[in-house]
């Protein structure tokens, strides 16, 4: 069976909503007390986790949380849509993004999601990455590709516009890899 395989390179931003419990925010609150420091400044440092001398939880990915991540509209950022392993479309962010255009390329879905504008209770950690975002593929049964069966959803974080997902046809892909470094990261809390 043909497959499509996307890859998406460029900067990319997570925006992760952590879900602690009551027990563990108050122990954790506690430590970071202890040592002159917030609870979410506390909660991106890579050794507190060391310290916790948790098995179950190792870093910031381990926390349940609600994340939504994707390729953020820069110059550095692009797609590539590979079909039975030849490149046949690369898409740079300011064509994905235009809405300037009489007739639009690329069919776009806005998504309304908790980092629209007003931000619910909890804690929140943000992270710039670049790099590889994320590689996915799907099996397909057709022999061919139109660009119109893929449906591009996106939203927008602090006026910045993020490709969040890729559909071919109602279907979703299947994750295959991510290869990025993080550039910058914040946390806060909204009580």
């Amino acid at each position: 069976m043909p497959k499509i395989k996307i890859n998406t390179f460029g900067e990319g931003i997570e925006i992760r909503q952590l879900k602690l419990d009551a027990t563990t925010y108050q122990k954790w609150n506690t430590i970071a007390i202890k040592k002159n420091r917030s609870l979410p400044e506390l909660l991106i440092d890579p050794f507190f986790y060391h310290g916790l001398k948790n098995t179950k939880v190792k870093s910031i990915h381990d926390l349940e949380n609600t994340l939504v991540s994707g390729m953020l509209n820069t110059t550095k950022s692009h797609i590539e849509i590979w079909f039975n392993r030849k490149k046949v479309l690369k898409i740079q962010a300011h064509e994905l993004f235009n809405e300037i255009v009489l007739f639009p390329l690329f069919n776009l879905e806005k998504n309304h999601t908790f980092i629209a504008n007003d931000f619910e209770k909890g804690i929140y950690v943000i992270q710039k990455t670049i790099g590889l975002i994320v590689s996915q593929q799907l099996e397909i049964e057709e022999h061919y590709l139109n660009i119109k069966d893929f449906k591009f959803n996106t939203t927008e974080f602090k006026k910045e516009k993020i490709l969040t997902d890729i559909n071919y046809k109602k279907q979703c892909f299947e994750f295959i890899k991510s290869d990025s470094v993080i550039t910058y990261q914040d946390s806060f809390e909204v009580l």
